[in-house]
C-alpha cells in the first residue's frame, strides 16, 4: 500500500514507472514470451539511514519511517527465434517505508533509480 497521507503518492507513481518498460517495449516484449522476475538476495537497513534520520530532525520523518535497500538478481526469460534464452542481473535499489506507530500497516513511500541504492 502506498503512502495514506498521499504526500508521497506522485513521487512514488513516478518511481514505479521508471522501473517499467513503455507501452512500445511492452508491445515488443510481448512477442518473444519476455518473463521476468526477482530473486532478492538480501535486505538490510543501509548505513547511511541513521544520518539521513539525523539530518531529518525530530519532526522531520513519521515515527516508523525506515529505508531497506533490496540486493536481488533480476531474472528473465523469453524465446528469441523459436530458442528459449535466460538471463540474470544483479540489481540493487532501496525502498522507503513508514510502518508503527504511525500505521498498523507498513505503507511504501518511495523508490531509489534502480541500481542507486542508498548505502
Amino acid at each position: 500500500m502506498a503512502d495514506p497521507t498521499g504526500e508521497s503518492a506522485p513521487g512514488l507513481v513516478a518511481d514505479v514507472a521508471a522501473y517499467l518498460p513503455t507501452d512500445e517495449a511492452w508491445a515488443m516484449l510481448r512477442a518473444y514470451a519476455t518473463r521476468q522476475w526477482l530473486e532478492i538476495t538480501s535486505s538490510e537497513v543501509p548505513s547511511l539511514w541513521a544520518q539521513a534520520l539525523e539530518e531529518a530532525g525530530p519532526s522531520g520523518l513519521a515515527p516508523g519511517t525506515v529505508a531497506y535497500t533490496i540486493q536481488g538478481i533480476r531474472h528473465r526469460s523469453g524465446v528469441w527465434e523459436g530458442a528459449a534464452v535466460s538471463s540474470e542481473h544483479s540489481v540493487a535499489f532501496t525502498v522507503f517505508v513508514v510502518c508503527g506507530p504511525s500505521y498498523p500497516e507498513c505503507h511504501l513511500l518511495r523508490l531509489s533509480r534502480l541500481d542507486e541504492p542508498l548505502e
